[in-house]
């Protein structure tokens, strides 16, 4: 089991850093971080490019990039790559930072995390965490004289797409404490926020319930401050007067009688199943290779929408899984021939026996809302500008984050201003909806909207730019 970093504990405090420009050249050198972690590393010069080994512990070591802005106090924009599920990209990716740097006019640090059958979860994210510890320490360190410190808190940005906008997704929710140095805005771009992917849930008439109760009854679509009845519901009241009816087909639904349910909508993940860009078997096939078990997907870490609801569906362990399966027959043959005759029985019987998976398979289940940040924290969710495509697999999990900020935002918003939980009235809701909606922006370009597909993206370098240009003034305003 790999040993975790102190900060995935969220209630954890650590101590404040100073702001520091962008690294300076040098040979060898060792830091020690405020988690008393020692970091030794190496720089070496190619091109504008400044190349950092971390240590990982016990677990190896990551590379960094860094690219210093040409301005000495230049804030931090951390770059998490795409990961393995857009192969032979790398040319484009440079692009895509060359473009955030001039825009942003930010010092890039890019954390090469791993990922591969060799470096599967938690092994990413360890990673991230790990070198933003780095970044903190080294870049943002009060070590660098008396000429460039700075006694600001340090802000940072951070930005990614695809897997690494999921990772980018994860430090924002967690790094982002108050009166310490933290993310204070997030471009992400196609995240992959939950990886329990609906075409794993098959979808009940009616939904049972999850296996454990989770930390609210609230249905994850419900917004948990509204206490009236929502816009196109009635609220109860007095029963109507008998109506004629003319069409058999409109009569209403009698009390006591079930309304049947309505079609669901087709997901994005369904209508664009066979993207060529991003087809959802690829998405699929990724995770079976990057993840060591099913378990996995649940951890709210790895599935960042899963702060703010429960899972839609759980696992169901199949019975060879069950002590009284594994338990051994009461009488074992001790002829040798009865074990060839009983292999050979066997072996004709599977030809019209099904086939049983000894892994679990995931079931759909309600979904519950869930309170991030927690009350009494300190963190303070940052400012995001998210990305999708209109014919991307994903464009519902970028569209739900989007939701699920903005309803937080809210929420901790009114939290702080009024020390109350619900809305008065609908104008105070349209009110603090308002200002959650100026820190939450999402947008959706044409196609999958990939930045590192140009061929499918012909505007990437534009959308690549506005975003940049987001970040680097957010940070200039902090």
């Amino acid at each position: 089991m790999l040993l975790l970093p102190p900060r995935l504990v969220l209630a954890t405090d650590r101590l404040s850093h100073v702001n520091r420009p962008a690294i300076a050249l040098l040979a060898h050198f060792t830091f020690t971080t405020s988690n008393r972690r020692c970091f030794s590393a190496v720089i070496s010069r190619r091109s504008q490019w400044q190349q950092v080994s971390v240590p990982t512990r016990t677990n190896g070591a990551i590379k960094l990039d860094i690219l210093p802005a040409s301005t000495p106090a230049s804030p931090i924009l951390v770059y998490l790559p795409s990961g393995p599920l857009l192969p032979n990209h790398s040319e484009e990716e440079e692009s895509v930072i060359s473009t955030l740097a001039e825009s942003s006019r930010a010092t890039i640090a890019r954390i090469n995390y791993r990922a591969s059958p060799e470096h599967q979860y938690p092994t990413p994210f360890h990673d991230v965490l790990f070198g933003y510890d780095w970044i903190l320490d080294n870049l943002v360190h009060p070590e660098a004289g008396p000429v460039l410190r700075n006694p600001r808190r340090a802000r940072l940005a951070v930005c990614g797409e695809l897997m690494g906008a999921s990772l980018a997704t994860m430090l924002a929710l967690t790094e982002c404490r108050r009166a310490e140095d933290g993310i204070i805005a997030a471009a992400v771009n196609n995240p992959i926020v939950d990886w329990v992917f609906p075409d794993d849930l098959s979808y009940p008439s009616e939904l049972p319930e999850p296996v454990r109760p989770d930390e609210t009854q609230f249905p994850a679509d419900q917004d948990l401050m509204t206490w009236w009845a929502p816009e196109g519901e009635q609220v109860p009241g007095p029963t109507p007067a008998p109506q004629l009816i003319l069409d058999p087909a409109s009569e209403p639904v009698q009390k006591g009688q079930k309304r049947a349910p309505k079609p669901s909508a087709p997901t994005s993940w369904q209508l664009h199943a066979d993207n060529d860009i991003l087809p959802t078997l690829t998405l699929s096939a990724e995770r079976d290779v990057l993840f060591r078990k099913p378990e996995d997907y649940f951890d709210r870490f790895v599935s960042p929408i899963h702060f703010f609801r429960s899972p839609h569906g759980y696992l169901v362990y199949p019975y060879s899984h069950h002590g009284m399966a594994s338990s051994s027959p009461s009488e074992q043959p001790t002829d040798p021939f009865d074990w060839e005759t009983r292999m050979a029985i066997d072996h004709f019987d599977s030809f019209d026996a099904p086939w049983v998976s000894d892994l679990p398979t995931l079931a759909r289940c309600r979904a519950y809302a869930r309170i991030y940040p927690p009350s009494g924290s300190r963190l303070a969710l940052p400012r995001w500008h998210i990305a999708t495509g209109t014919q991307s697999p994903l464009h519902d999990q970028a569209a739900e984050l989007a939701k699920m900020v903005k309803r937080s935002i809210a929420r901790q918003t009114l939290r702080a201003n009024e020390h109350r939980d619900l809305w008065h009235d609908p104008a105070e809701k349209a009110k603090y909806e308002t200002y959650a909606e100026q820190r939450v922006n999402l947008h959706a370009s044409d196609g999958t909207g990939l930045w590192t597909q140009p061929g499918d993206n012909p505007n990437w370098k534009s959308q690549v730019g506005i975003a940049g240009t987001w970040i680097g003034d957010l940070l200039r305003q902090a």
